[in-house]
């Protein structure tokens, strides 16, 4: 059982993408987890108008990101893209296992005159499990 994770991508032009996810509780009566989720780049290179784009993001069935393209990416730093939170429901016997589907992202090599693209399979997570009345 998992209480975080990353999803990554593939590497192209010394940058990656990836997905995080932390658990922020637990609602017991509810039977349900809620996750942080965050999405973005670790980029190689400086990127500049429309030089990085992310596709749309789903979490346990979820579109939790719809895309974008993005400019200005200069700084060598992790950048944080799209974050929010979900609730997830879990079985009647308290266990659940949800997945980050696959995802994309491209970035622009400016001396190939395009963009490469970097992909991430889906992976999945089990969340821990919630107590159940007996």
């Amino acid at each position: 059982m998992a209480s975080s994770g990353i999803v990554k991508t593939n590497t192209v032009y010394d940058s990656y993408f990836w997905v995080k996810w932390e658990l922020a509780g637990q609602d017991i009566a509810g039977n349900k987890s809620t996750i942080s989720w965050s999405c973005g780049i670790t980029p190689g290179h400086k990127f500049y108008s429309n030089a990085v784009k992310m596709s749309a993001v789903t979490i346990n069935g979820s579109q939790v990101y719809a895309g974008g393209t993005y400019s200005n990416i200069t700084d060598y730093k992790e950048r944080t893209l799209a974050s929010g939170t979900l609730d997830i429901s879990h079985s009647s016997d308290g266990s659940k296992t949800f997945t980050v589907s696959a995802f994309s992202g491209k970035v622009w090599k400016e001396d190939s005159g395009g963009y490469l693209t970097a992909t991430a399979a889906a992976q999945s997570f089990a969340l821990p499990t919630i107590p159940r009345a007996t």
